[in-house]
């Protein structure tokens, strides 16, 4: 993965709130001036860095007879622009005391602490209007005099995307909070925020009907001031046609943020995802390829609710047992042809069980069969429903074919030097490389083939932040998750032993083909009994 290019530009910023007497109600109170030199904080930012105030911008002022006890707060407003603005109370008491602590904008201010800061978790963007993009970079100020001198709380990420698509919204995610609750130390005019929660560790930038960024565009977001830098920092960009994609820091890199700096960031040529997909591209054909799915198919009964797996190597294991119509857990395990389809005609149903295949040949029990044509339904659950976390659309995502998994495993270009067993933190399955690899450096070097005895998932061995590199680079990971039989769950447990995944594919009315394998065998074109449970791992061409 290239290195996120990090260039960060030192700049100073300096607001000065000017006391004016009040004359009568409606007259100033305040006059806000923006100190040369100024290019990150407030509130438009020009092309040449300059900051100016807009029309309706409204800052909090706290105020009270000494600096640790506020008695009172007030919300004033602007209609002047440019550097120095005027502004007039719009709600509470004029300001007195002798102390005074101002908040900028004023939605981020605490009800009743002065020293309280809530950074949204949502951010919006704005155009560039005359040369301008509008910006609301939180700032506080404290006096005890007539004059409030401004600094800055957070520092400005300048995110330039260049992308044939057009993005509806970005999501910044790392290992430290990014907003929510905070407490603000004044430090003397070297203003910190003190978080005071351990979530908020996700923003999302909001883009309005999206915003085209063939030409290249810029997006401006801010972040609290992180002077040891974040961890874990990942940035997505999603799509108007329902893509997206991610890039993420390396484990050694941290992403410094500075008070008073920009932050320019610089992406082009991003590989677009189905929402839902993770990995690489694989080829299922010689004129198909395939991205997967970020993990198993799960269903959720009480709900009718259908998911994928957060993490590839995430399975339900012994817990499918508890498998039933109104169960409120999730199972991954499902007999073949129980899609859950309905439109219209018989009821197949996800949660069914039964040791017989009998149920499920063509017309039995648990299989669909359409009222009118009589046709039975294929073995695709994910085609025929929304996936909540896979685009919550029907008819995007599928099951491979019998051929299409032995192409992958078996027929595509160096095929077997793509796939071996292995384990993840842990958790034993069939790791799958993509059509174009290239390995991870720090990461252990991928050994393709089997173990040479069966139970042994050593022959591959990822920690979950060497994983996450194999993954960033295109990795797929089908954990060893076992099979259900009626009620009962086998083949599952400390590592897991055995991987079956079922195919689209009748074999005859009774049983179906699917991809088995465990440490030492693969078979991409088993066939099993129709009524066993096994995993699904949905597929997007």
């Amino acid at each position: 993965m290239k290195k996120i290019i990090l260039l960060m530009a030192a700049m100073s910023i300096v607001l000065c709130l000017s006391s004016c007497k009040k004359e009568e109600n409606g007259k100033v109170l305040f006059k806000a001036t923006i100190e040369n030199p100024a290019q990150q904080g407030k509130t438009s930012i020009a092309s040449n860095g300059m900051m100016t105030w807009r029309s309706g911008d409204r800052i909090v002022v706290f105020y009270g007879t000494s600096a640790t006890s506020m008695t009172g707060q007030s919300l004033l407003s602007t209609t002047s622009t440019g550097r120095t603005a005027e502004f007039t109370l719009a709600l509470g008491n004029e300001p007195t005391g002798g102390h005074y602590y101002a908040v900028y904008p004023a939605n981020i201010a605490g009800m009743i602490y002065h020293n309280s800061i809530n950074l949204p978790t949502s951010q919006e963007y704005h155009a560039a209007e005359g040369g301008k993009v509008q910006f609301d970079a939180p700032m506080y100020a404290y006096s005890n005099d007539d004059q409030l001198v401004f600094k800055n709380l957070c520092g400005v990420v300048r995110i330039t995307l260049t992308t044939p698509k057009a993005i509806s919204r970005i999501v910044v995610s790392a290992n430290e909070p990014l907003c929510g609750r905070f407490t603000m130390n004044w430090n003397d005019g070297e203003p910190t925020l003190a978080t005071t929660s351990t979530e908020g560790t996700e923003v999302e930038f909001t883009c309005g009907s999206g915003v085209n960024c063939a030409e290249g565009a810029d997006f401006y977001l801010y972040l609290p001031v992180n002077e040891m830098g974040y961890t874990g920092m990942e940035f997505a960009f999603y799509a108007t046609d329902g893509t997206y994609s991610t890039k993420t820091l390396m484990n050694d890199q941290r992403y410094v943020v500075g008070r008073n700096t920009l932050n320019p960031l610089v992406f082009s040529n991003l590989v677009f995802r189905p929402v839902g997909a993770i990995g690489g591209l694989f080829s299922v054909s010689a004129t198909q390829q395939v991205c997967f799915s970020q993990g198993n198919l799960q269903y959720q009964a009480n709900t009718n609710t259908w998911r994928f797996a957060e993490h590839q190597y995430d399975y339900v294991g012994s817990a499918n047992s508890n498998i039933s119509f109104n169960y409120s857990g999730w199972i991954d395990l499902f007999g073949w042809g129980t899609s859950g389809w309905n439109s219209g005609a018989v009821c197949y149903q996800p949660w069914s069980t039964s040791t017989s295949s009998w149920d499920y040949r063509p017309g039995g029990s648990f299989a669909y069969t359409n009222s009118l044509t009589g046709a039975y339904a294929e073995a695709d659950w994910a085609w025929h429903n929304t996936i909540s976390n896979g685009g919550n659309a029907t008819h995007q995502w599928r099951t491979l074919t019998r051929s299409e998994w032995s192409y992958l495993l078996n027929s595509r270009t160096n095929a077997s030097s793509k796939l071996g067993t292995g384990n993840i933190n842990g958790v034993g399955g069939l790791i799958i490389l993509p059509d174009s690899w290239t390995q991870p450096s720090g990461c252990p070097q991928f050994n393709p083939g089997l173990a040479s005895s069966i139970n042994d998932w050593t022959h591959n061995n990822y920690s979950l932040a060497q994983w996450a590199q194999m993954e960033a680079a295109g990795a797929v990971f089908l954990p060893a998750a076992g099979f259900r039989d009626g009620t009962n769950v086998y083949n599952v447990g400390n590592n897991g032993y055995y991987g079956y995944y079922w195919s689209s594919t009748p074999y005859d009315e009774f049983n179906a083909y699917d991809m088995f394998f465990d440490s030492d065998y693969l078979n991409a074109a088993a066939h099993d009994s129709r009524n066993y449970g096994f995993s699904v791992r949905p597929v997007q061409d």
